[in-house]
């Protein structure tokens, strides 16, 4: 796709993760920040963009957090059906790992306003909340199926996150400083917790 676009102006908006933009010693991820040796298989399509953008190619990357309405939560949807198979919403210790997360109509704004605002080579985070914690997220999702909530150790995570076992822990916070300051996007919309809470657990989404 981005070699038909060479010796033109025109853009291309590819999509990515958030986790690309964290350091590689940890904290919050940055749009500034490209993190070759993170694990999120979308780390491909970044590489490839950057590629790209090194033969004045015009691409432009956003990063997407869980995005959410009340009927799908990014990750979080699979995580449910993954509690239902283990009888339990289950979180590791203390439940201090964060997801960011958006509301699908901020995240489109967004993607509208990269295109007509963004520049070449940039990236972007759809980051409207920059991290919620992994026990208040399991507490919505344990309120709205009746499922027990419960700490569990690290030996415990296959049992209860599945083939998610690999997410139980990451610390996915990121900033959107600078892409709400250059693009001047400004979401509006209802926070992850407000969508677990009128969600409508009885209707099975597909991951």
């Amino acid at each position: 796709m981005g070699e038909a676009l060479a010796g033109t102006d025109k853009p291309i908006l590819i999509t990515s993760g958030i986790g690309i933009g964290t350091p590689r010693n940890g904290g919050r991820a940055t749009e500034d920040v490209l993190n070759p040796l993170h694990a999120n298989p979308r780390i491909v399509t970044e590489l490839a963009a950057a590629a790209l953008i090194a033969r004045r190619i015009d691409v432009r990357t956003i990063r997407l957090p869980q995005v959410h309405d009340t009927t799908k939560a990014g990750l979080i949807t699979p995580l449910v059906a993954e509690a239902r198979r283990a009888g339990a919403m289950a979180y590791v210790g203390e439940g201090t790992a964060r997801w960011a997360a958006a509301h699908v109509s901020d995240v489109a704004k967004l993607y509208v306003l990269a295109l007509e605002r963004g520049e070449p080579g940039a990236r972007y985070h759809a980051s409207a909340e920059e991290g919620i914690d992994a026990r208040t997220i399991a507490e919505a999702i344990g309120k709205g199926t009746g499922l027990p909530v419960r700490s569990i150790a690290e030996n415990e995570i296959e049992r209860y996150f599945g083939w998610m076992a690999p997410f139980s822990k990451l610390d996915m916070i990121a900033s959107s400083s600078w892409t709400q300051a250059r693009l001047g996007w400004k979401p509006v919309g209802p926070d992850l917790i407000d969508d677990l809470t009128a969600m409508d657990y009885s209707v099975t989404v597909a991951a």
